[in-house]
């Protein structure tokens, strides 16, 4: 299948991977002793009860673009308080100095706001296992000895500080490197996470910022938490902190683990789905790499990426519905509408960066029962198990005679 890439796009992934030099014993011995390469830090703790005062006071970024966005559920927030309670060491917290005395926070951020909410009776303890006859009080209701036995706990702060790095591109470096490292929250970071922390520039942020975009959302079940139709004001308010989401999208697992951003940085990594091979992961990894360093050369060419992706999903939603990735396949031997799947998303969002939305018709009932039809005469086309180039572009070329056949009215054959 033919893939009409940008200009800019067309420069393999590999030729952007940043190659490092071999270095002889003596070189890297004189690497080690000017400290290059080496943190610098510094070590200290904050009274339980003056956590917010530390963190509110201008001085600390607690949303740091390379934040996840997953919340504890009240259960986590009780079992850390629980830990205190009982003396038990708690992880410390990372933060790091981006100008002289001031800082962000690599990690802990659900540590610091368990704690400030807890001081603010922002939720009653539950789930408490040695100290069970606490379920159910707040801060604010609890015996005096245990207020003041919590009140003279402390949590260690290690601050990574400026001195560690020589130039901002080491600095990035340094941050990235040391997050990677760190996962002191118990929850297992997925790909796409680590990329958001590994990978930020320009190419990372649009793709989260093409993840708000209403229809998307609405094609992927992902709720949309305010009206507006425009997209960078969703982004800003569903993004500006990880813990100030809607109830909706926290419980939402596409939006708090970030696969629909992966899902975005999927639809530009299939632009170049002749070049994939190995790893799906390495492959998107790859591909983030590339879309940073290709807006890092010149940023106007974001109006044009974002502009493919925004008419893709337009058409999708226009010409299929809501339906528009989903499969019709026997489920419980009964034929009915599935999930959306990646498998149709990656094949179909390809074909339909080829038309205008202009040229489409809008779904109607001929067209639903078209779709019906050939995914129960081609249900082996979309075996899960059969995810390889060739699959992909299979799956490619069988979407575009299907909307060929919708624009040329041939939907009876």
């Amino acid at each position: 299948m033919y893939i009409k890439l940008l200009d800019f796009e067309k420069d393999n992934f590999e030729g952007k991977d940043n190659k490092k030099s071999m270095l002889s014993d003596a070189e890297i011995n004189e690497k080690y002793e000017i400290g290059e390469a080496r943190i610098v830090t510094e070590q200290g703790s904050i009274k339980l009860p003056l956590v917010k005062d530390v963190f509110t006071n201008g001085k600390y970024d607690r949303k740091p673009i390379y934040q996840r966005r997953i919340t504890w559920d009240n259960r986590k927030r009780s079992r850390l308080i629980e830990s205190f309670i009982m003396n038990i060491p708690v992880p410390p917290i990372f933060i790091y100095e981006i100008e002289y005395g001031k800082y962000e926070v690599m990690d802990g951020l659900q540590r610091i706001s368990a704690i400030m909410d807890f001081y603010n009776d922002g939720y009653e303890l539950e789930g408490l296992t040695e100290w069970a006859e606490l379920n159910g009080k707040k801060y604010s209701n609890l015996p005096q000895k245990i207020k003041e036995g919590i009140d003279r706990r402390q949590i260690s702060i290690v601050s990574l500080l400026k001195e560690s790095a020589k130039s901002q591109e080491q600095e990035q470096r340094m941050k990235r490197m040391v997050f990677e490292r760190l996962n002191t929250g118990g929850v297992k970071l997925e790909d796409q996470e680590i990329r958001n922390a590994l990978y930020n520039g320009e190419f990372n942020m649009m793709c989260k910022e093409l993840s708000a975009n209403k229809n998307f959302r609405k094609l992927w079940g992902i709720p949309t938490s305010v009206g507006s139709d425009d997209m960078n004001e969703l982004y800003q308010l569903d993004t500006v902190d990880s813990l100030d989401v809607t109830d909706e999208l926290a419980s939402n697992n596409l939006y708090m683990r970030m696969y629909d951003v992966e899902l975005v940085l999927r639809f530009f990594a299939m632009r170049h789905v002749n070049e994939y091979s190995g790893q799906l992961s390495d492959f998107l990894d790859k591909c983030m790499i590339f879309g940073n360093s290709i807006l890092e050369e010149n940023i106007s060419r974001k109006d044009d990426l974002k502009n493919i992706f925004i008419n893709a999903i337009d058409i999708a939603l226009k010409m299929f519905g809501d339906k528009a990735f989903c499969q019709y396949k026997e489920i419980r031997k009964e034929y009915k509408w599935s999930k959306p799947q990646k498998m149709i998303y990656d094949s179909l969002m390809l074909v339909l960066t080829k038309y205008n939305i202009s040229e489409v018709p809008d779904n109607n009932e001929k067209i639903r029962t078209y779709m019906e039809n050939i995914y129960k005469e081609n249900e082996e086309l979309f075996n899960g198990k059969k995810q390889s180039k060739s699959d992909i572009l299979c799956r490619a070329a069988f979407f575009e005679k299907v909307v060929q056949n919708i624009l040329e009215g041939n939907m009876d054959e």
